[in-house]
């Protein structure tokens, strides 16, 4: 490959001065492993996330950029050992190309000779030969499975490595983060109070119509109208753009409204004076169409109606602090002299949606604890499902009042999933490994349980985002009880009185190679990207998602929209877990249960009574005005 140039590197990294030392080590990285200049400055990015929790600070001088070399070298080595793993130990059965063997006085071996008309034994399988891809042979599966058809497999695969080092992890419990650690612990009455639990989104359904973002047309339907059948592979050509356009739109008269302005000025043309204008964030280099934004290649993008839908350049030298990505809503001041670019002098704060305070709502506001966990929930090279055993059983000690487990439980990005190594479907893998335990939970308990769907689930009927909720006739047909209940992706509920805002898209993660900043107001970068959602009262403010990523509707984009600020937002990704408050909003990602060969983390988070909150309320000085966040503490926690 190539050398990159040096002036080619400085332009990826922006504002930061790279020393003559670190380009020269960043061509040698590039050249040695064949990385563009952009791929470079996102390993970078993913280095400081990773090894300085995403500070804005850290320069990129010779020594980091030797650690960023050490990282790619163990990607690669891990690469090379799991390919030759793979290569030497894998052995691929499917139900097409190589039948199980069966002894002929067992019942599978009757079936085999009825249906092939041997009268002879079949030869065994050998003892040595695994069989890739069935799951561990444990006595509630032997005895689901003890009618098998010939088609089905009945050899179970030994523990695999992972899983016996699974089994023998030493940081069980380990708390990795902790929110308000100085409240007590809560103790509730027994019997355990009944929660008082409204979906905020349940007007989103399977049946939801495929136009719901025309809210004229809502508006117009008649009571009671059947509604038509959610389609999410299919959407008008103008959909989007109006959907963009009417997002433009309601922020505009929120941000009039909130600064007392008379009207908002066209930021295309020309300006002398200081104005304010409203847009959209746009990436356009016109270098390189595939260069990741940067502070010179912004661009402001108008409603039809405040710009003709017109776009102009951003100059943002001389703002002082900002945090953008494309797709993202601002309100910005400053000047247009020449009528080619827009110079920023600062970004206005968006108005946020209406926070009711918890002196308003005390009567509807009662205490209560909650465990949250996201998929995966199995190790990364069996279907075993180890880590969910464990939460289970956690989660049955523990007795929370309300259980929130979060998508994919068969995600389609499992290795053996993605190479063909099972030839189970994903219903059937659901069914044998998953509902058992969920299954144990809802006998064990009495607390509330919710599942909420994944765009990366297979076992689920849409791969798009939104999601509706599922019915209980598939909740019934994948094998889930009566009590275990299903939520849309996004949900917004109302628990006790606290609003909850949960969305298993990867947002931050998508959110995390696109955002450009400079001293912003909240510098904690993990916590900032989840603050953006609230900010933008959007649960998908990006402009695109990346390729590979599940569709977004444009269609239901009012299902993408927050209907009210939420006290606690959860978002799981696969970046570093988090909880943090910020504007009276509980941040909380609780990272994913299982993290490919090893087990991951899950939430705890324990809501106490307003009035008892002495600690937090001296802390806060004498204000009147509590939100619930203030009396949420939170633990987060290794399986």
């Amino acid at each position: 490959m190539p050398t990159i140039d040096p002036t080619q590197l400085q332009k990826v990294f922006g504002n930061i001065q790279l020393e003559p030392d670190a380009i020269a080590e960043c061509q040698s990285i590039c050249q040695s492993f064949g990385l563009a200049a952009n791929e470079l400055f996102i390993r970078w990015q993913t280095f400081v996330i990773n090894r300085h929790g995403g500070d804005a600070g850290i320069l990129p001088t010779r020594e980091r950029i030797l650690a960023v070399r050490a990282m790619l070298q163990q990607e690669r080595d891990r690469r090379s050992t799991q390919r030759s793993t793979q290569a030497s130990q894998t052995v691929k059965l499917t139900r097409n190309k190589e039948r199980a063997q069966y002894d002929k006085n067992s019942v599978e071996g009757l079936l085999y000779n009825m249906v092939t008309g041997s009268q002879e034994q079949p030869p065994r399988t050998p003892q040595s030969v695994k069989r890739v891809g069935l799951l561990k042979g444990n006595a509630s599966a032997l005895r689901g499975r003890s009618m098998a058809s010939p088609m089905s497999p009945s050899v179970f695969a030994e523990p695999s490595p992972s899983a016996l080092r699974y089994s023998k992890r030493t940081n069980i419990g380990r708390v990795e983060d902790v929110l308000h650690s100085d409240l007590p612990p809560l103790q509730l009455p027994e019997p355990r109070p009944a929660l008082v639990v409204s979906d905020l989104s349940a007007n989103f359904t399977e049946d939801s119509s495929g136009d719901e973002s025309d809210e004229e047309d809502k508006e117009t339907k008649a009571p009671g109208a059947p509604a038509k059948r959610m389609r999410f592979m299919f959407e008008k050509l103008g959909t989007r753009t109006e959907t963009i356009n009417k997002r433009i739109e309601r922020m505009a008269l929120d941000v009039k409204a909130e600064y007392g302005i008379t009207a908002l000025a066209n930021p295309t043309y020309p300006h002398q004076n200081e104005v304010t204008a409203v847009g959209r964030i746009v990436n356009i280099n016109l270098d390189d169409a595939a260069a990741p934004i940067s502070s010179d290649s912004l661009f402001l993008e108008t409603s039809r109606r405040l710009g003709n839908g017109r776009r102009i350049m951003l100059n943002v030298q001389a703002a002082p602090s900002f945090s953008l990505f494309p797709g993202q809503v601002v309100a910005v001041e400053g000047k247009n002299l020449k009528g080619s670019e827009f110079a920023v002098s600062q970004f206005r704060p968006l108005p946020q949606l209406q926070h009711v305070g918890a002196s308003d709502r005390l009567d509807t506001i009662e205490p209560f604890d909650a465990v949250v966990a996201s998929g995966p929930y199995t190790l990364s090279d069996n279907f075993d499902y180890e880590p969910l055993r464990d939460l289970v059983d956690h989660i049955i000690a523990a007795r929370p009042s309300l259980v929130l487990l979060l998508g994919p439980f068969v995600s389609e990005t499992h290795p053996m999933l993605r190479d063909g190594q099972v030839d189970l479907m994903p219903d059937e893998i659901f069914q044998s490994q998953v509902a058992p335990h969920l299954n144990r939970l809802r006998e064990a308990l009495a607390s509330r349980i919710y599942l909420v769907p994944s765009p990366d689930d297979l076992c689920l009927p849409y791969a798009s985002f939104p999601q509706p909720a599922l019915r209980r006739e598939h909740l019934a047909r994948i094998g889930l009880s009566e009590g275990i209940n299903s939520l849309a992706n996004p949900a917004q509920i109302s628990v006790n009185g606290v609003n909850i805002a949960v969305s298993t898209m990867d947002t931050l993660f998508h959110l995390v190679k696109e955002e450009v900043s400079r001293l912003p107001a909240l510098s904690d970068r993990l916590p900032r990207l989840a603050w953006h959602l609230v900010e933008q009262r959007h649960f998908y403010p990006l402009a695109t998602p990346p390729a590979g990523c599940a569709g977004i509707l444009a269609s239901q984009d009012v299902m993408l929209r927050m209907l009210a600020a939420p006290d606690i937002l959860i978002v799981p990704s696969q970046l570093r877990q988090f909880a943090r408050v910020h504007e009276n909003v509980v941040l909380l990602n609780p990272g994913h249960l299982s993290k490919g060969l090893s087990g991951g983390t899950f939430a705890k988070l324990a809501v106490h009574a307003a009035k008892s909150n002495e600690t937090s309320s001296t802390m806060l000085g004498t204000s009147s005005r509590l939100f619930p966040a203030e009396f949420t503490s939170v633990e987060i926690k290794r399986i």
